[in-house]
């Protein structure tokens, strides 16, 4: 079990004068809300594998999904990538493919990966602020009337006011 803790500190961080490396909150926008089936995309941060049928899937942290054909498991062939920004997992049964989304847990009918149809939506609740900021680190408070936060940017920061234990 992995536990985090945040705080926004008290003015006590407002005497710090020099500026920190910390991160600042990437929200998600009214475009990240589509899921898209695209071309294939360059694998940077791979989460979880599945393998489903003679499909490889292989989830891109905050980004989506690279699919493959693994009819030949020895030489796997790029087949699209699910754009499903924020996403970190997912589940697939019965040709419906189960993801998070900007707060919501979403399926997907996904039977040839050639067309997606949303089939559900059910929104998870505690999850309105989105993912965690890097443990150990300065990070900028998140502001939830700006929407999910989907990830992290790294930056330097004047005046810090949260730490993530």
């Amino acid at each position: 079990m992995l536990i985090i803790f945040t705080s926004c500190l008290p003015p006590l961080m407002e005497e710090k004068k020099e500026p920190v490396s910390g991160y600042i909150p990437i929200y998600g926008s009214v475009l990240a809300k589509q899921i898209k089936l695209l071309d294939n995309q360059v694998i940077q941060k791979p989460g979880k594998i599945y393998t489903y049928g003679s499909y490889l899937l292989i989830n891109e942290i905050n980004r989506g999904i690279h699919v493959y054909n693994n009819a030949d498991p020895s030489n796997p062939r790029p087949k699209g990538f699910i754009e499903i920004v924020g996403n970190t997992d997912m589940a697939i049964k019965d040709d419906v493919l189960y993801v998070n989304h900007m707060g919501n847990l979403v399926s997907l009918k996904v039977a040839d990966f050639e067309t997606l149809e949303k089939t559900g939506e059910l929104k998870i609740s505690n999850w309105f602020l989105g993912v965690p900021p890097p443990s150990q680190s300065y990070f900028e408070c998140i502001v939830p009337e700006n929407g999910l936060v989907i990830g992290w940017k790294q930056e330097t920061l004047q005046n810090p006011a949260c730490y993530a234990f």
